[in-house]
């Protein structure tokens, strides 16, 4: 676990800003097949792991973890739209009333010229998440769920 997670400095405070992890070519942007990507907690590992996969098929993303949840950094959020004009939400609550809504929302609110197409919101079914581990693959959703939605943004005429 330490190895996901990280150490932590317990002498020193965590930014409030979201941190840009990765950011995506300069050529995908171009070509309009980049997308950012809002996540935190589990989200960045799964996220991690499909970049590789989106490379090859030509896509990118910026992927932004969110480190905190209020306040919200939206001058980060505007900084990667205004490079990639689409969004993809990676987010481990459920598909209503959870984090993934409201950030979209806000988004939709504040930011809705620099869309090019809607917001993708990647998130569990409304459902009591299972206790068995098995189960629960099932309803969170992976890294194979953020490869199709980015590349559902990328290549489709919404």
């Amino acid at each position: 676990m330490n190895q996901i997670k990280g150490t932590v400095n317990l002498g020193q405070c965590m930014p409030l800003k979201a941190a840009l992890l990765h950011k995506a070519s300069d050529e995908s942007v171009k070509s309009g097949n980049a997308v950012t990507v809002l996540t935190y907690l589990h989200g960045v590992k799964e996220s991690m792991d499909s970049i590789e996969q989106l490379n090859k098929k030509g896509m990118d993303i910026d992927l932004i973890e969110l480190r905190t949840l209020k306040p919200l950094d939206m001058e980060t959020i505007r900084d990667s739209l205004q490079r990639t004009n689409k969004l993809c939400i990676l987010d481990e609550s459920t598909r209503s009333g959870g984090v993934g809504a409201t950030i979209s929302s806000r988004v939709c609110e504040e930011m809705f010229d620099l869309l090019d197409a809607p917001v993708i919101r990647l998130a569990m079914d409304d459902t009591p998440v299972p206790y068995a581990s098995s189960m629960e693959k099932v309803v969170v959703k992976r890294s194979t769920d953020l490869i199709e939605g980015v590349t559902k943004l990328c290549t489709s005429r919404i």
